[in-house]
């Protein structure tokens, strides 16, 4: 750059604009470079031939009127004039130049200068450092957090992962660094705390004794949950007995124990709901929930039972004696002694009997007793006879004793079993020999012939219907399902299968539930009727514990501790019965739902919350067509697959209902989690699930910690400070 002279630019240019001054002041044909800021300078590069510098005052009036500058303080603007030809030359006439001792000047500028760069690069070096080993730190603990959500603890194998997964985020080759360290650890609450550093060597202030910086930090990962509803659906079928029932109530503690742990807002709402099923679900507990009790109304008052109804047909008699009257006899002639004793027991002068008897049923039947009177008068051999005749008269009614049972669907009333109160059932019978006259107080029997069904037995007896054997029933609070369609194509699900419909809320017969009377279902070999003198068995059956639900859960600062009606419900939890799937996931999204009939449950202080479904089986769909179950019995009542309909058949239609269940529990919003435990995953279970969440479990170990990986899904892993 050319050596520079200064020159005013005068006021007096006739130019308005201060740009269009300088322009004016270099030589035809410069061109100006906008401006660079320089503490209070404005400094613009005009090219000319001939190297020119002018300076002039600039106010900020000025400033703001030129097409060119932006808004500046007051200053000054130097222009700097260059050959735009000959750089060279300038560069030249500066080494040559003794005005400045530029040398010099120049020489003293370098260490500083030098100290400053190389700070800044160093300093952006550190800060490129510590962001990939904050980063890398992270990305280890968050990685074996997640691995202690799926074990359950925090030993090698967690720390591994973690591990490997600081490793892949820290490049420690591109930064040349040396003594890279990181190690996490696991505390109560649930959190793995990390720790990282390295040391990073310099590039430039190595040449002022800064070798190397060190960099060490700190990274914590941990669950935190907003508000949740988990509705568990469980299996607890008869294969769940044993170890892995109780492998069952452990991880449900445990998952509460990982759910615990991630909860660190004091305003923070946990809630369970449990769905336990095998053939049917039990609703006894949800009629005495505070929030939404199921109502008595929403189950039929009558329905139909494959049940029995006792036939009173065979004739019988009951004797009805009238007063005795007694009257004297004197034989006609004198008789001996012992022609008046045979007189006397009504063997003379023929043979008879004593007493004697006339008449049958259901005819008036006469009975005559005879008794010695006197022998008296005539001579000492031969004397007047007299007895006595006590003359009884007994009237007969027809009555009609049991005579077979008819094993039959029947029509029985409901309206006193649905309210939870015992009721009597007719069981058991004291038969007759046709046209017998019978002991009113022992045989059982009818005023009037016809068919009775158990609780008209019940009912009427001592009144038209006499010594029935009862036994007393309650109900035990498990269903059958109210109205539903036996097609096989469930999509789109039909609008007649009320019992697929998550939200109706019960308003007829059809969309009403019927309370399951397994004291008076029987099975039987026809599907019309079938007569029988003898008391076949009742259909087997089975009733899980009761559904619970959404209920709020107490969260405490033990991680391990798990409240008491928790501990209670879970421990009551008993296998028992077959598998149906289907009404389990039914019930499961029925209790879940915002819009059905435990809405006011689900939708308690309206708080924003997230819903899931975890639905856990040791099986296959198991259907036993000869059982009671929630409809009824499957190969006599044939509500779900038509007359019949094979195992395999009924077992294709619970499975097609269950795919429509998990789809309308999805449709709502709600997360469906699914585990497989020491079964095959099957094709059902892994489309139930949301988006792949589908798991296997082993063995009982396994189980537990599915569950608590589940829960640690459900709560979301984060960053902590």
């Amino acid at each position: 750059m050319f050596d520079i002279s200064y020159a005013s630019i005068k006021r007096g240019y006739g130019e308005a604009n201060p740009w269009t001054a300088l322009l004016a002041a270099s030589p035809s044909g410069s061109r100006a470079i906008l401006p660079v800021k320089r503490r209070n300078l404005r400094h613009f590069k005009i090219f000319s031939p001939e190297p020119k510098c002018v300076e002039a005052n600039v106010t900020v009036a000025q400033y703001k009127t030129s097409s060119r500058v932006g808004r500046t303080k007051i200053g000054k603007v130097r222009v700097e004039a260059a050959h735009a030809k000959s750089p060279m030359k300038f560069l030249r006439r500066l080494a040559t130049s003794e005005s400045g001792n530029v040398g010099l000047i120049a020489a003293a500028s370098v260490i500083p200068l030098l100290a400053l760069i190389g700070g800044g690069l160093d300093m952006s070096r550190s800060y490129m450092a510590r962001t990939q080993l904050q980063a890398a730190c992270d990305a280890g603990a968050l990685a074996g957090r997640r691995a202690m959500g799926t074990t359950g603890t925090y030993g090698s194998a967690e720390k591994a992962k973690a591990d490997a997964f600081f490793d892949a985020n820290f490049d420690s080759q591109s930064l040349n660094a040396s003594n890279v360290w990181f190690e996490t650890e696991a505390n109560d609450q649930g959190q793995v705390n990390g720790t990282a550093s390295a040391v990073v060597p310099t590039v430039v202030m190595q040449m002022f004794g800064n070798e190397d910086f060190e960099i060490e930090i700190t990274c914590m990962a941990e669950l935190q949950l907003a508000n949740a509803d988990v509705m568990f659906v469980l299996d607890t079928t008869g294969s769940m007995a044993g170890s892995r029932i109780t492998g069952l109530r452990e991880a449900v503690k445990d998952f509460h124990k990982t759910i615990n742990q991630a909860v660190t807002d004091p305003n923070t709402r946990i809630r369970y709901g449990f769905v336990p099923y095998s053939m049917t679900v039990n609703a006894k507990d949800l009629f005495s929930d505070p929030d939404a009790p199921m109502q008595r109304s929403w189950f039929v008052d009558s329905a139909p039972y494959q049940s029995r109804q006792a036939q009173f047909n065979t004739p019988v008699y009951i004797a009805t004696t009238g007063a005795p009257s007694t009257v004297n006899e004197t034989y006609s002639t004198t008789l001996s002694s012992s022609n008046c004793n045979a007189y006397a027991n009504n063997n003379y002068p023929s043979s008879g009997s004593n007493p004697s008897s006339s008449g049958n049923a259901p005819g008036n039947v006469t009975q005559r007793t005879y008794a010695f009177v006197s022998w008296t008068g005539g001579t000492a051999t031969r004397k007047n006879c007299t007895r006595s005749v006590t003359t009884r008269v007994t009237t007969h009614q027809t009555k009609f004793a049991f005579t077979n049972w008819r094993y039959k669907e029947v029509e029985l009333d409901t309206s006193n079993f649905k309210n939870g109160t015992g009721v009597n059932v007719g069981t058991s019978v004291v038969t007759a020999t046709a046209n017998s006259v019978i002991n009113p107080a022992v045989t059982t029997y009818a005023d009037q012939a016809g068919y009775y069904d158990m609780v008209t037995m019940a009912k009427r007896n001592g009144s038209g219907l006499y010594n029935v054997g009862l036994t007393s029933t309650t109900w035990n609070g498990c269903i059958e399902e109210r109205d539903t369609d036996d097609t096989a194509n469930w999509n789109p699900i039909p609008s007649s299968a009320y019992d697929l419909n998550l939200d109706y809320v019960p308003d007829s017969n059809e969309t009403r539930w019927r309370p399951m009377w397994n004291q008076l279902t029987y099975n039987r070999s026809f599907r019309q009727h079938v007569d029988s003198t003898t008391n076949e068995p009742l259909a087997y059956s089975a009733c899980p514990s009761p559904m619970k639900p959404f209920t709020e859960v107490e969260l405490s600062s033990d991680p391990n501790d798990v409240p008491a009606w928790l501990n209670t419900y879970v421990n009551n939890l008993v296998p028992t019965g077959n598998t149906y799937h289907d009404i389990g996931m039914i019930w499961g999204g029925r209790l879940s739902s915002s819009n059905g009939p435990f809405q006011a449950n689900v939708n308690k202080d309206d708080k924003p919350v997230s819903r899931h479904l975890l639905f856990m089986s040791d099986g296959q769909m198991e259907p036993y067509i000869w059982g009671y179950n929630a409809y009824s019995i499957e190969s006599l009542a044939n509500r779900v697959a038509p007359f019949n309909s094979d195992t395999t058949a009924v077992k294709n239609r619970h499975n097609s209902r269950f795919a429509a269940a998990c789809e309308a529990v999805k449709a709502k919003g709600i997360t469906v989690w699914v585990i497989a435990f020491g079964t095959t995953l099957s094709n059902e279970m892994k489309a139930c699930s949301s988006d792949g969440r589908a798991y296997y479990a082993s063995d009982t170990a396994a189980l537990r910690n599915q569950f608590k990986f589940i829960a640690s899904q459900v709560a979301n892993l984060r960053l902590g400070a």
